[in-house]
């Protein structure tokens, strides 16, 4: 699914939900390094976006990322649970973008 199909869904979602006291929100991680080595990966059919992070160099990261490196899965975890907690009680159909300063 698409991001902007994604954030259609949770924004839909927020207006057949009300009143439940069920809140709908999305997560949307840019560049996260998952630890998995794909140096011999076949990259025919990607070249629309941007290569998984243990494909780009450290100077790419540098200069695309505000946080000058990936993100790592920790930190995509520490939002959703943020989101799944008492915290964001009064946070519904929001996105929130976990992309180091990339976009």
């Amino acid at each position: 699914m698409s991001s902007h199909a994604a954030l259609g869904v949770v924004r839909s979602g927020v207006a057949v939900l009300k009143g439940t006291g069920v809140r709908i929100n999305c997560i949307s991680p840019g560049q996260i390094d998952v630890g998995v080595d794909l140096k011999d990966f076949d990259m025919r059919g990607m070249t629309s976006q941007l290569p998984p992070a243990s494909l780009q160099s450290k100077e790419s990261q540098q200069q695309n990322i505000g946080l000058e490196r990936a993100g790592l899965p920790m930190e995509v975890a520490r939002v959703v649970g943020f989101l799944a907690s008492g915290f964001s009680s009064y946070i519904t159909g929001s996105n929130l973008v976990v992309d180091g300063g990339a976009s």
